[in-house]
């Protein structure tokens, strides 16, 4: 049952307009929550307020389905017009991108290229029951890291560019980059974005469903060995199972801080899809990968901001864990407030490894983020052709003298 107004893990001073978003955060809503919505719509909402937070947390089909479908008379027709323009707009879009995913599936599977696709239309299909009702912006196609070279052959095939993210390159070394077969192990986050100009369309190449460092290991051959089927663009795909899309959806929204409403909506519409999802499955494996908390942090945040039903034996576990309460009060701190805080390297860390049950899981994760190379420390000597592990050891001296210099600076200023 949703928790009134103000939900009590929001320290943020309440609004109409916040409590306005969360009754509409889904794709069914009860009697109970039609009421409170309409009465809310008799208070002073302020609608631009309201559509900035909607679009901040990429809500606004959920929010103009629920709107127009309860109560449109309640709502100013600019504003209502607004929200069904946006609406159509991104469900064009997402079809669009279906087709896309569709094509390139084919193509992998005439190269055979064993390719998973997560999230995006994979995740509005099966969880949400519709391509329209859930935003997104890219694709995510996982695969494994035998098939990295080969694939992206495939992708500069057709007429995809490799995006070079958070470094700035000269056309010699965004040559090197992407003439380099061992340059994935400088990509953090274990994903090339590939970019369609033309097209207007990228999508990221994984060989992780989650980047190393974050020490949770989810991607093992029981994920590939686990899947279902589901349809899009009347085609059928493959899809993690609704166990692992669950802990897939939980670990990446953990290592964002929870962020945006969008990803505890994911969580909320996956149970809501999958009446019969294996509990004891998923508690078991979350377990043996590290993940219970990242795990019930989800599950938490679904109910007591979206009024998710959990199994009273799962909330009792989840209670039990008062880091959980913790850790939802720090995203709930965030969630509606326009400040970065949550975002500052520092913050982001502290979160990570507060995250972790096991100690063991908090050592690997500093030690893998401290001493894992990105492509800055690539751009050290973009040229030279050194094994990969050189530049674990170049890595922690490229740290340390950037701290120096800090300190010194600090001293002679």
């Amino acid at each position: 049952m949703l928790l009134k107004s103000p939900v009590k893990f929001l320290s943020v001073n309440s609004s109409p307009e916040i409590e306005l978003l969360l009754i509409c955060a889904c794709t069914s809503m009860d009697s109970e929550k039609a009421e409170r919505l309409k009465a809310l719509l008799q208070e002073e909402i302020e609608w631009e307020n309201l559509l900035q937070m909607a679009t901040q947390h990429k809500v606004i089909p959920l929010l103009y389905c629920n709107l127009n479908t309860i109560c449109p008379e309640a709502v100013p027709q600019n504003i209502l017009d607004r929200l069904q323009k946006n609406y159509y707009t991104d469900a064009r879009r997402n079809l669009f991108l279906s087709g896309e995913l569709v094509r390139l599936l084919q193509l992998f599977e005439s190269q055979e290229i064993l390719a998973l696709p997560f999230k995006g239309p994979i995740l509005a299909a099966s969880a949400y029951g519709n391509l329209s009702l859930r935003q997104f912006c890219d694709l995510d196609i996982l695969i494994r890291e035998k098939d990295i070279e080969k694939a992206k052959a495939l992708f500069l095939s057709q007429g995809y560019k490799m995006k070079i993210e958070r470094i700035e390159v000269t056309p010699q070394q965004e040559a090197a980059f992407v003439r380099s077969q061992n340059i994935h192990h400088f990509v953090r986050e274990a994903a090339y974005p590939f970019i369609h100009e033309q097209k207007k369309i990228l999508v990221e190449l994984h060989w992780g469903i989650v980047p190393k460092y974050f020490s949770f290991p989810l991607d093992s051959e029981e994920l590939w060995e686990n899947l279902e089927q589901v349809s899009i663009a009347s085609k059928s795909v493959p899809n993690l199972s609704p166990e692992n899309a669950l802990l897939m959806i939980c670990g990446h929204g953990t290592k964002d801080c929870w962020r945006q409403l969008a990803r505890i909506c994911d969580v909320a519409e996956l149970i809501r899809s999958y009446p019969l999802l294996d509990w004891t499955k998923l508690m078991q494996r979350a377990k043996i990968l590290g993940g219970q908390r990242m795990l019930y942090l989800g599950l938490f945040l679904a109910k007591n901001l979206l009024g998710t039903t959990l199994p009273d034996s799962v909330y009792q576990k989840i209670k039990a864990d008062p880091e959980v309460e913790i850790l939802a009060t720090q995203v709930c701190d965030c969630l509606f407030c326009n400040t970065n805080e949550s975002s500052k390297h520092g913050n982001v860390t502290r979160f990570h490894l507060r995250a972790k049950e096991n100690l063991a899981d908090k050592l690997k994760y500093f030690l893998l983020i401290t001493i894992t190379p990105t492509t800055t420390d690539w751009l050290l000597l973009p040229l030279a052709k050194f094994p990969a592990f050189i530049y674990y050891l170049m890595r922690p001296i490229r740290l340390g003298g950037k701290q120096a210099l800090k300190v010194f600076k600090r001293i002679f200023s």
